[in-house]
């Protein structure tokens, strides 16, 4: 159940006035909104407050079943461009500002500012519907500017930029609070709701309604002007407040659907750990004496290895071919790499009867190149064309190969391919290359390939080991570079141990694990 889709459907019909009925006995808006105009012509009058820019805004449904606004002494305006859509009987449209003070937060500027230090909000403070307080900053403020930037309770603070229109009431937890110039905010006017308005901007952001007031062709900007210049719904004041009412009722619904269906994704997901992490310890799947033990698999796979070095088709693993074994004196493991003598290693964990532990690039060569012809058609993948969450699935584009094979990663059938860069790595962007066109692809430089030099291993078996723990969370803790932008050290990869079953118990793993994450997905 997608619970964001469903929130965003609730908000919609709630600013349509398809959420609750519309009761004929309600006060029209058309008169409260009279009401809010004649109060600040008063407080224009008594110098209270400015008058509108450009006369007070009246929108009116004409005879001719059009929408007009007349602003001060001017001519009316056809506005009918500028509805998003039709509201029921009893509600009127309205400019933001005439129901609402939009003002812009303080300027930061060190230089400038003097005055008393100060608690203010910024733009990360503000989530939607709620306040994350962990990292309040201050900052300074001349006694004459107290006054304009103190938020008062119930003001309706909207972020400017980052997620522009992101908005939350401000209820207070704090004495004293105020706020910087990535924030607006609104106060609104007796007779519409702040709530309710809360709920016109997160819908309106959702549904992308707010998105031609923006500026920026990069990072969105929401200017005061043009949020204030935003129409907005309104209904009768009694309908605000059932709107509301019914809303929170029924979005407490999806929260708590939503949190089980996080509880229930959690628990998934420490459950597919667990299989994968019992099926590399030799765990998942009984041990058969019988089988062929896995150190024959990797001798076979170094002599497969070093006739293909020989034929010039392989590179010879980095510092020598590394055989490790565990000494039954001592109870140890021991490697020895080329012509080297053997050192004492440190292995994950004791493997049962039978399995060996290998050097990962003993038994695949790394970033392989391809030899195909120029003309050739081959596989093109970007990151986006790979589906995450480990499917082992993508979406190729065709391109001659004369237009890729230089500045990609190239890969071909058979060729296990995972991406090195978070998120996309821990986001489970993997998959075993099938049925390329003329076997070959190429792809983002995020991307790392092993190409298997023998068949000791079977593909599936080590994609099982490349998203277990053991893996995963050894090349999480490499990452190098910003947040973001970090990518699994290559060092890593190369020292890399995998746990070698025999063949024949490599597919019984690869089989119970499919049967096990396939029954967890069924969830």
């Amino acid at each position: 159940m997608d619970t964001k889709k469903i929130r965003a459907k609730l908000l919609d019909l709630a600013v349509r006035g398809k959420l609750v009925s519309q009761d004929p006995a309600d006060e029209p808006a058309s008169v409260l909104l009279g009401r809010i105009r004649e109060e600040r012509t008063k407080l224009v009058r008594e110098k209270k407050a400015k008058a509108p820019k450009g006369g007070e805004s009246v929108i009116y449904l004409a005879s001719d079943g059009s929408r007009y606004e007349k602003r001060g002494g001017g001519e009316p305006v056809c506005i009918d461009g500028e509805i998003p859509f039709e509201v029921p009987e009893g509600w009127e449209w309205a400019r933001l500002g005439d129901v609402a003070d939009v003002q812009l937060g303080k300027m930061l500027d060190k230089s400038k500012n003097s005055g008393t230090l100060k608690p203010y909000l910024r733009n990360a403070n503000v989530q939607w519907g709620e306040f994350d307080l962990s990292d309040i900053n201050e900052f300074r403020l001349a006694d004459d500017e107290m006054p304009r930037f103190r938020l008062d309770y119930g003001d309706l603070l909207v972020c400017e930029g980052g997620v522009p229109g992101r908005c939350a009431i401000w209820n207070a937890p704090f004495a004293e609070m105020y706020y910087q110039k990535a924030l607006h905010r609104l106060r609104c006017e007796p007779g519409y709701d702040v709530h309710y308005c809360a709920v016109v901007i997160e819908a309106f952001t959702l549904s992308h309604k707010l998105d031609h007031l923006m500026t920026g062709s990069g990072i969105k900007h929401l200017p005061a002007s043009n949020l204030a210049s935003a129409l907005v719904p309104v209904p009768p004041l009694a309908e605000q407040r059932r709107i509301v009412a019914e809303l929170d009722r029924l979005l407490a619904l999806v929260d708590g659907v939503e949190r089980d269906s996080a509880d229930l994704g959690a628990l998934r997901a420490r459950a597919r750990s667990k299989v994968l992490d019992l099926a590399v310890r030799g765990l998942l799947v009984p041990q058969d004496a019988s089988d062929e033990p896995a150190s024959a698999l990797i001798a076979r796979a170094a002599g497969e290895r070093r006739a293909l070095v020989k034929a010039g088709k392989a590179k010879a693993p980095k510092g020598g071919p590394s055989a490790i074994w565990r000494d039954p004196s001592d109870g140890a493991h021991y490697e020895k790499r080329g012509g080297g003598e053997p050192v004492r290693v440190e292995v994950p964990y004791d493997l049962p009867e039978g399995w060996a532990w290998a050097r990962l690039l003993d038994l695949y060569s790394l970033n392989p190149k391809n030899d195909a012809l120029d003309d050739a058609q081959a596989a093109f993948l970007p990151m986006a064309a790979i589906d995450d969450g480990f499917a082992n699935s993508y979406h190729p584009i065709n391109r001659p190969w004369r237009e890729i094979r230089k500045g990609f990663t190239q890969f071909a059938d058979g060729d296990i391919v995972f991406a090195k860069i978070s998120p996309c790595f821990e986001n489970g962007k993997y998959f075993i290359a099938r049925d390329l066109p003329n076997g070959i692809g190429a792809g983002t430089t995020e991307l790392y390939v092993l190409r298997s030099a023998s068949n000791s291993l079977l593909a599936e078996y080590v994609f099982v080991y490349l998203e277990s723990p053991l893996f995963v969370r050894g090349a999480c803790k490499t990452f190098m570079g910003t947040v973001g932008q970090q990518r699994i050290k290559r060092d890593y990869i190369e020292d890399a141990l995998v746990p070698v079953p025999p063949l024949a118990e490599q597919r019984r793993i690869v089989d119970r694990v499919e049967q096990a994450l396939g029954l967890l997905t069924n969830l």
